[in-house]
């Protein structure tokens, strides 16, 4: 298979990069591991060699990677909501808490990208709520 570069935001590769952190803390199959370990230190080879991180970039990066670890406990729980067929109040609850913590998400790295003058940026628009 051939190598496809993409350029990314910033902020895309911010998150990421905190997604493959929690994966390599939480999944223990060790192909997958090096799987996730490969695709980890290529990216972050490119935040490392390509942005001038400081404290307030890393204060967002931890911020991120705080949403995501949230979001994986939730997308667990509801799955298992899933799994037993209770849609009542707390699956409710934890698909609400998906869509706003993933709205915070999307403003943390709307920050970094302003912050870094990333010329990709990714661009929402929902029903307001």
């Amino acid at each position: 298979m051939n190598k496809i570069i993409v350029e990314v935001s910033v902020g895309e590769l911010f998150d990421k990069i905190s997604i493959l952190e929690i994966k390599k803390d939480k999944i223990k199959d060790k192909e997958k591991l090096k799987f996730i370990t490969d695709e980890y230190n290529l990216l972050k080879k490119q935040m490392v060699d390509n942005i001038k991180l400081n404290e307030k970039l890393d204060n967002l990066f931890n911020s991120l990677k705080n949403i995501n670890s949230k979001l994986w406990v939730i997308e667990n729980d509801k799955r298992l909501c899933e799994k037993n067929s209770d849609f009542g109040e707390n699956f409710i609850k934890l698909s609400r808490d998906i869509h706003f913590l993933n709205d915070k998400r999307a403003s943390i790295k709307l920050e970094i990208n302003n912050k870094t003058g990333s010329k990709i940026r990714e661009i929402k628009e929902y029903t307001s709520y």
